[in-house]
């Protein structure tokens, strides 16, 4: 919740410093500092930035559509055709996912419809690369727009690109009125181009995500049985026990292979049904006794673990116990006992890394470990580790993002894509048919299956919300 109020404060102090700049401008320069904003097609509202521009109209008219006009043509055909199956599926997915809501628990990680919010499910680290990745796909998918009308010779009156509180955007002017003049199919293949473009865009990104062993074993990096510390966040528990370039190989007998299986060992250790201890009898006690007792409610060892056995609750050294043979009951033990950690501050986790030859012992929740070292499953002696986990996230924000915009704007509800993609299919279709129907008939049977996906996205996006807050609370 702190970091949801952080992020609020934030974007409502950098909105009220976007206005007060402004409105101080306003009065100070007066006409010049709004001829300036008009000039450079730049528009500032209570919330929302805007750049318009007429720069890239020649561009995409010329050279390029006229030089490769019928493959173009093919190019969007296939988009058109793809874009009516997006619509119907993308009706059935939202109802899918509506159902699948009731019949399932509500924190069911599977569900189709996952809300991204930041500071909730999504950390502050990942908020850049996230609303980057947003306006790479945005203006792919209006670049898909803007290339059909031009081969439909729909001119531009421009493109541009906004920011509506945290969310950036892209967006292309058409002329309408000669929208308006082609032909049913032809406004199909400029309607459905968006989608198109997003749905090649989430493949060609996912090509490259599973790719990447591949591609990055020539760039010189390798990938072991075992995960890259690329950082640990200032402050943290391991912050001085593990460094940049370390290698983890195992948390608690778990291996780690990759961040896969690191997160797999970390939520493992929650199942106190697995929960493993060491052997230990009385002749090997005394020497693994602490001086203070931290069994005892409030009190509290630096490196001294309360251990539990069948027998009695013991203090004691938690690294000399971990080396002790593991076992998870007194069965296991040939002579002694089995103890097993029980700390009131959390968990005992034991890593087994490259930086020392002591391993890293950790006490408290596992997750703050998930979230505070970063890792990578690659490693390179001559380039930084961080970079495949950028490319790795930019692809997987591609993927995610761009198909969930294919999906999303081929909704046949208002205010998107899918509103005019129906539109023109209706009509190409009763066109080919050579039927006669009016069409106030095709407007109304329009509105109700726009009217009936437009409440299905509220309702699935309000439930997918509150599916969020209940398992985040």
């Amino acid at each position: 919740m702190s970091q949801i109020l952080q992020l609020v404060f934030r974007v409502s102090a950098f909105w009220f410093l976007v206005n007060l700049i402004h409105i101080l401008l306003t009065k100070l320069l007066g006409e010049k500092y709004n001829f300036y904003l008009s000039r450079n097609g730049i528009f500032i509202k209570f919330v929302q930035l805007q750049w318009h521009t007429k720069r890239f109209n020649s561009t995409i008219m010329e050279g390029f559509v006229r030089r490769y006009s019928s493959k173009i043509a093919l190019w969007f055909t296939c988009g058109a055709y793809f874009g009516i199956i997006a619509m119907f599926s993308s009706i059935f997915i939202l109802m899918y996912t509506f159902v699948v809501s009731f019949v399932k628990d509500t924190e069911d990680s599977s569900k189709i419809l996952t809300p991204v919010v930041p500071g909730v499910n999504l950390p502050n680290s990942q908020i850049v690369p996230y609303l980057l990745t947003l306006l790479v796909s945005g203006i792919f998918h209006e670049y898909g727009h803007a290339l059909a009308a031009a081969r439909e010779g729909v001119s531009m009156y421009g493109a541009g690109l906004f920011m509506f509180l945290i969310y950036p955007a892209a967006f292309v002017d058409l002329n309408t009125e000669s929208l308006k003049c082609c032909d049913a199919f032809q406004r199909l293949r400029i309607f459905c181009a968006g989608v198109w473009h997003n749905c090649i865009m989430m493949v060609g990104a996912y090509v490259i995500w599973t790719s990447l062993p591949f591609t990055l074993f020539f760039l010189g990096y390798t990938k072991e049985h075992a995960v890259t510390v690329t950082s640990v966040d200032h402050g943290t528990a391991l912050f001085n026990q593990v460094y940049s370039g370390t290698k983890i190989y195992t948390v608690n007998d778990c291996p780690v292979i990759d961040k896969v299986t690191w997160g797999q060992c970390l939520w493992k250790t929650y199942d106190k049904t697995q929960l493993m201890g060491n052997c230990a009898d009385s002749s090997i006690l005394s020497d693994l006794k602490s001086n203070t007792d931290c069994c005892q409610e409030g009190v509290t060892s630096p490196k001294s673990v309360c251990f539990n056995s069948t027998l009695d609750s013991q203090c004691l050294h938690a690294r000399r116990v971990l080396d002790q043979l593991t076992c998870s009951t007194d069965s296991d033990c040939s002579a002694g006992h089995c103890y097993k950690p029980h700390t009131s501050e959390g968990y005992l986790l034991q890593l087994i890394h490259s930086s020392s030859e002591e391993t890293a012992l950790f006490i408290g929740d596992p997750s703050h470990l998930y979230y505070t070292i970063h890792l990578s499953d690659y490693s390179s002696r001559w380039f930084w580790a961080e970079v495949p986990n950028c490319i790795e996230i930019f692809m997987i924000y591609i993927v995610s993002l761009s198909g969930a915009l294919a999906i999303f704007n081929a909704v046949p509800a208002f205010y998107l894509d899918g509103q005019h993609m129906l539109d023109a299919f209706l009509e190409f279709v009763i066109g080919q048919s050579g039927y006669r129907v009016s069409s106030s008939i095709i407007g109304n049977f329009s509105f109700v299956i726009q009217l009936f996906s437009t409440v299905l996205i509220a309702i699935n996006v309000i439930n997918a919300f509150i599916s969020v807050c209940v398992m985040y609370q």
